[in-house]
Formats: C-alpha cells, sequence, structure tokens
C-alpha cells in the first residue's frame, strides 16, 4: 500500500492551500517525517499516565523517527513510539505546535493520522484506542499526586474526552502480524471548528491510549490538518 494515502474528503480541491506548513487564510500542515536532520517535522513524543515510582520492570518507552518495517514502504521513515506500562494505562503521544494562525480566531478544520500497526482485535480490544486532537493550550505531562498525568481531557481508554477530535481502534484487520496495514483516521468528512489562542497558535496530539499490559510499537506514517480561516 502506498506510503501517501488521502482520502477524498481531504482532496478537495481549490479549497486548500498545498504548502506544507505553511500558513495563510488555507492553511495545510503535513507532516511525513522525511525532512532532513531529525526528520521529526517539529513533533516531539512524551508519556503520561505511569507512577513517578515505576520502575524498568514495570515502564519501557522510547521514540524515534525510524525507516518504516517490513510490508510497508521501507524506504520511507515514520516516528515510531514504544511503550510498556505493567500496572496500568499509559497515554504514548506525539506533539507539535503551529504558530502563525490570527490570534483568538476560529478555523474550520480537517484531521487524518496515517497510523501503521500490527496488532489483531482478539489482542487489544478494549485495551488500546487511537486519540487525536487539537488544542490552544499546550498538551503536557504532568506531576500530579505521584503519577505523570495527561492535562487535557483525553478521557478513559475507551471513550474519549473533550479535547479529543478523532479516537478509534489501532487493531488490524490483517491475519499475519506485520505492519502491512496503515491505517488511516479522518472525522468522518465533517470540519469542526478551532479557536487559536492568543498568541496565534494550535498545539496538535496524537497517541494510543492503553490498558495493554505488554509493548506496543506503532508508526505514524503520515499527520495532515487542514483550515480555513472563518
Amino acid at each position: 500500500m502506498k506510503k501517501y494515502i488521502l482520502i477524498a474528503v481531504l482532496a478537495a480541491a481549490g479549497l486548500w492551500s498545498c504548502n506544507e506548513d505553511s500558513l495563510d487564510a488555507n492553511i495545510t500542515v503535513d507532516s511525513n517525517f522525511q525532512s532532513t536532520g531529525e526528520g521529526k517535522d517539529g513533533w516531539v513524543a512524551e508519556f503520561a499516565g505511569y507512577a513517578a515510582t515505576a520502575d524498568s520492570t514495570q515502564l519501557d518507552t522510547g521514540s524515534t523517527t525510524a525507516l518504516l518495517p517490513r510490508g510497508l514502504d521501507t524506504t520511507q521513515y515514520g516516528f515510531r513510539v514504544l511503550s510498556r506500562y505493567s500496572k496500568g494505562n499509559i497515554f504514548s503521544y506525539l506533539k507539535k505546535r503551529v504558530t502563525g494562525f490570527k490570534p483568538n480566531k476560529p478555523y474550520e478544520m480537517e484531521l487524518q493520522v496515517d497510523l501503521a500497526t500490527r496488532y489483531s482485535a482478539s489482542a487489544v480490544v478494549d485495551k488500546v484506542t487511537f486519540k487525536a486532537g487539537v488544542s490552544p493550550v499546550e498538551p503536557l505531562t504532568k506531576l500530579v499526586s505521584g503519577t505523570y498525568t495527561f492535562n487535557l481531557d483525553k478521557g478513559t481508554v475507551q471513550q474519549p474526552g473533550k479535547a479529543v477530535l478523532l479516537a478509534g481502534s489501532i487493531a488490524s484487520t490483517n491475519p499475519d502480524s506485520r505492519y502491512h496495514t496503515l491505517v488511516t483516521y479522518s472525522n468522518n468528512g465533517q470540519p469542526v471548528t478551532v479557536t487559536t489562542n492568543s498568541n496565534g497558535e494550535l498545539w496538535f496530539f496524537a497517541g494510543t491510549d492503553s490498558d495493554y499490559k505488554d509493548t506496543t510499537i506503532f508508526y505514524f506514517d503520515r499527520i495532515i490538518a487542514r483550515f480555513k480561516e472563518l
């Protein structure tokens, strides 16, 4: 399957600009993790939900840009995120700040996240959920009462919170465990309205909310947001 899968709702020619990370009245933010340098396109990985006392026998996290695994286009890069927390829930997420919007201004937005997964429904059903959102407030992991906590309302593993715009299962429909499915999420063709902060900024986050006690490894392949000034 080709890397750059664009669903029809995001191919509304003439309605959106196509400049990567360009900012004007019609804005497209397109991250495919192929750029030079670290190749992360401004995205940073963080983790939340685990106890401050967790040790290496209970907790394992890691993130990096890496070539996509066998079954996908192995000449292309994705953002690889690994997590394991045997004692409870862990939220593994990427975040990115985008500037240059008009301050305190509403924008109509469509959001797409391409996530590579290899986990069957039997392995992860009701245990891992994909979540993504856009907020005027920076997504952060903060220490609260002994637990590293996500500061936005992401909800429970099974239910999305108020800060979540996209949510869905990460289960693969393929019969084997190779990463040969590219899962594409969108807001079903219905744009949502987001309002920038007083600095003309928006923060993106995309991740997996997991009660699965073993190690999971996902690849974020592409993240696209398209904005239209209202």
